[in-house]
This record gives C-alpha cells, structure tokens and sequence, in this order.
C-alpha cells in the first residue's frame, strides 16, 4: 500500500494539506497551455458542472473521442485515477490520467496520449488545441461514416453478385430442359 499523504505514482507531491497543490507545480511534466487545454477539456466534458466526470459523462468523452471503452474499462480508469474513493474523476485526477497514458500505464491510454503528444499547445495555443480535439472527434466520425460506406458497397456487390449466379444457374437450368 502507499501512504495516504503522498501520491502513488511515486512523487512526493502532497495530497493532503491544508494548503492547496497548484496543478502546474503537481504537473510539471505538462506545460502551462497544456494544463490549461486538460482544464478546458475536463470542463468541456463535465456536462452538469459539478466539478466531476462520473461514469456516464466519461463514456460519452470516449464515444465523441471514437474510443468507446467497455463498462469494466471505464471503471477500471476510474479506479485507476480516483484516489479519494468517491467514484468520480476530479480535475486533478484528470490529469493523473494523461500522466499515467504519458507513462503507458492506462490500457485505453491511446486517445489520452494521442491528445498529450499530438497537440502541441505552445505552438497552436489553446484554442487551437481545441480546434484539434473537435477535429479528431470530427474525423473519428467521418472515418465511421466512410467505414459504414464501404460496408454497404461491399454487400451491395455481393447480393448483385449473388442474383447474377442465381440468374446464371436459372438460364443454364432452362437451358438443359429444351436441350
């Protein structure tokens, strides 16, 4: 077990003072903008503004994201993150999750180290990076959409290429009868 006082991820970052952790000193492998970005995201995703994602509101990030997760996945990140117990992710622990995806300790880590890696905040600040996160969610969408597309194409061939073979043993069947 890990003591109560410090983060189990192996900083010695308090967890429980009277005085309050800045994010940015807690997360100092996380640029200000990008830190700022995850704050962005948190909020964008806490749809009851509670200060919370619970369960339902991180399915549906991951849904917009296109990284649907199972049930047990989901709770299993939560676990993962949720370090007071109280079923829910807190801003704070949000970050823990792009940490932990950071380090490749999350099983559904990719979308969380795609979004850390992929969006360079510096560079296209932090209404770019969320012009980028909309993008994927947009491009996740359109690629489904394409994919669906190229389903239907591919049945459609197939039941035409199906009636032809039935037309084709009809005719020659037919045919056999007045030969």
């Amino acid at each position: 077990m890990f003591d109560e006082n410090f983060s189990k991820f192996g900083e010695n970052v308090p967890l429980k003072m009277n005085k309050k952790v800045s994010l940015y000193a807690e997360f100092s492998e996380f640029s200000r903008k990008q830190i700022q970005y995850f704050v962005d995201t948190f909020k964008k995703y806490d749809e009851d503004q509670d200060n919370f994602i619970d369960f339902n509101e991180l399915k549906r990030m991951m849904e917009k994201l296109g990284e649907a997760q199972t049930h047990i996945a989901l709770k299993e990140l939560i676990k993962k993150v949720d370090e007071d117990k109280d079923g829910k992710i807190s801003q704070r622990e949000f970050l823990l999750i792009f940490r932990l995806a950071a380090s490749g300790e999350l099983s559904c880590s990719e979308i969380f180290k795609t979004l850390a890696d992929n969006v360079d905040v510096a560079k296209e600040g932090v209404l770019g990076a969320a012009n980028f996160f909309q993008a994927k969610i947009e491009e996740q969408t359109k690629l489904s959409r394409f994919e669906e597309e190229m389903k239907e194409e591919k049945e459609e061939k197939k039941r035409l290429e199906e009636e032809k073979k039935a037309r084709r043993e009809k005719f020659l069947a037919n045919k056999s009868i007045f030969h």
